[in-house]
């Protein structure tokens, strides 16, 4: 009786143990299967930020890379479709994207003021070359007063003026006098040699015009050098930059589009050269015949000048919209 109820009890206790044995398998069996699981979903996730991190790459790329799209030539043609080629000429440079519009680019134009800046940006890198001192003096005489712009004619006959001083005045406010001082103390033969040498550009100037006749194709080079100078940000960059970012006679400017600029107006021509000067710079430059800024010309000028930046801006947009597809949509079709 005591031998049965042993033999029960031991068979009790086996069925037990083997059930817990049981339980035990199932439950690491159980915990190996949602550990697999989440490791399964954590490798998921992984490739799903390694994926989402390559697109984002790709896109980044596909934005440092160059792009023209064929509507932006379609819009040009429109724009110089309305325009007189006997009184107009453009040369439009995007520098990021490396592409250029051009309309009778080779068109000789009467400059007028937009020859200062040939020898403000002399003065500028001759000083950062040590060879020109900024802070130097010219005295301000009475020959001078007889041409003296908004800026010069507030100092006085015998003061003596920093070519600093001197930069701005003929730059921000197209100074006559100051233009006049800076080219005698450059000298008229030294101010060609240095743009021929440097540029590649004939200047016309002589000693009794200091202004002459140049192209777009001209001016968008010395444009190019302006925008590779003033990549060094330093006290002469300052300088340049400061008188250039003016709105006297600004034709390029609209909107909260600010454009570092020249104008040049003589007699019937009105000019602008700017630098759209952003993290995507472009340069422009428009030489007409309009005549008189203040009786159409200015706003004319400003009109296209919209028009090219509208351009401009479409090409960004349609540039991004082909960076998109290529990184992420194309990449999507590729997956499935």
């Amino acid at each position: 009786m005591h031998r049965n109820k042993r033999k029960k009890r031991k068979l009790i206790l086996g069925l037990m143990f083997i059930a817990f044995i049981i339980i035990l398998v199932c439950f690491f069996a159980y915990t190996f299967k949602e550990r697999a699981k989440a490791i399964e979903e954590l490798e998921r996730k992984f490739e799903e930020i390694r994926i989402q991190e390559e697109k984002n790459r790709n896109y980044q790329e596909c934005l440092a890379t160059p792009y023209k799209d064929a509507t932006v030539d379609t819009m040009f043609a429109d724009l110089t479709a309305n325009l007189n080629s006997s009184n107009i000429s453009i040369y439009f440079e995007e520098l990021s994207n490396d592409y250029h519009l051009t309309f009778n680019e080779n068109k000789t134009q009467y400059a007028a003021s937009i020859i200062k800046l040939y020898a403000a940006t002399y003065l500028i890198e001759n000083a950062r070359n040590n060879i020109v001192n900024l802070n130097d003096t010219i005295t301000y005489t009475s020959n001078y007063a007889s041409i003296a712009g908004l800026k010069l004619s507030t100092r006085n006959i015998g003061e003596e003026i920093t070519i600093a001083d001197l930069i701005d005045y003929s730059i921000s406010v197209s100074d006559n006098g100051a233009y006049r001082m800076l080219s005698d103390y450059i000298g008229v033969q030294t101010l060609k040699d240095y743009a021929k040498n440097t540029l590649g550009v004939t200047l016309t100037i002589t000693d009794s015009d200091r202004f002459g006749y140049l192209t777009v194709t001209d001016t968008n080079k010395l444009l190019s050098h302006i925008y590779e100078l003033i990549q060094i940000d330093d006290e002469y960059t300052n300088i340049l930059k400061t008188a250039m970012n003016n709105t006297y006679y600004n034709a390029l400017n609209f909107d909260d589009n600010i454009f570092l600029h020249k104008y040049g107006y003589y007699a019937q021509y009105f000019n602008n050269i700017g630098i759209y000067n952003t993290n995507i710079p472009y340069l422009v430059s428009i030489f007409t015949l309009y005549g008189d800024p203040d009786q159409g010309a200015l706003t004319s000028v400003n009109e296209i000048s919209k028009q090219i930046y509208n351009i401009y801006n479409t090409n960004l947009e349609l540039k991004e919209s082909y960076c998109y597809s290529l990184a992420y949509e194309e990449q999507k079709v590729k997956q499935v």
